[in-house]
């Protein structure tokens, strides 16, 4: 068996060369390792903010083609300023609430009499 003349020795204090040098190492490799991940994150980060920009403009232009319906069948009960203000979910239960209340009397009918 051949002993390799580079193996740090536990008793050996000449080597603190190699500790030191083996320590930047290290501490290199963490900081390339912390900004890789750092970039990571940020550009995560921003694809996701990207992604949550467009399905609220979505649901505004959704909520704007509600609003008008709502409008005209609401009698008065709400302004256009307020419906603005509110946030997606809150205008469609509006819109749904004023399309059952806006129903033909013989849709209620069935409706009423089959339960749908």
């Amino acid at each position: 068996m051949s002993l390799d003349k580079n193996i740090l020795s536990i008793d050996s204090d000449d080597d603190n060369d190699n500790y030191e040098a083996f320590s930047e190492y290290l501490n290199e490799d963490t900081n390339r390792k912390k900004n890789h991940t750092a970039l990571e994150i940020e550009q995560s980060g921003d694809l996701l903010l990207k992604e949550v920009e467009r399905k609220n403009k979505n649901k505004k232009l959704k909520a704007s083609k509600l609003i008008p319906y709502i409008l005209k069948n609401c009698d008065g009960k709400y302004d256009e300023d307020e419906l603005n203000s509110y946030s997606f979910e809150d205008i469609q239960d509006i819109y749904n609430e004023t399309k059952i209340r806006k129903r033909p009397a013989i849709v209620k009918f069935f409706h009423f009499i089959f339960n749908l």
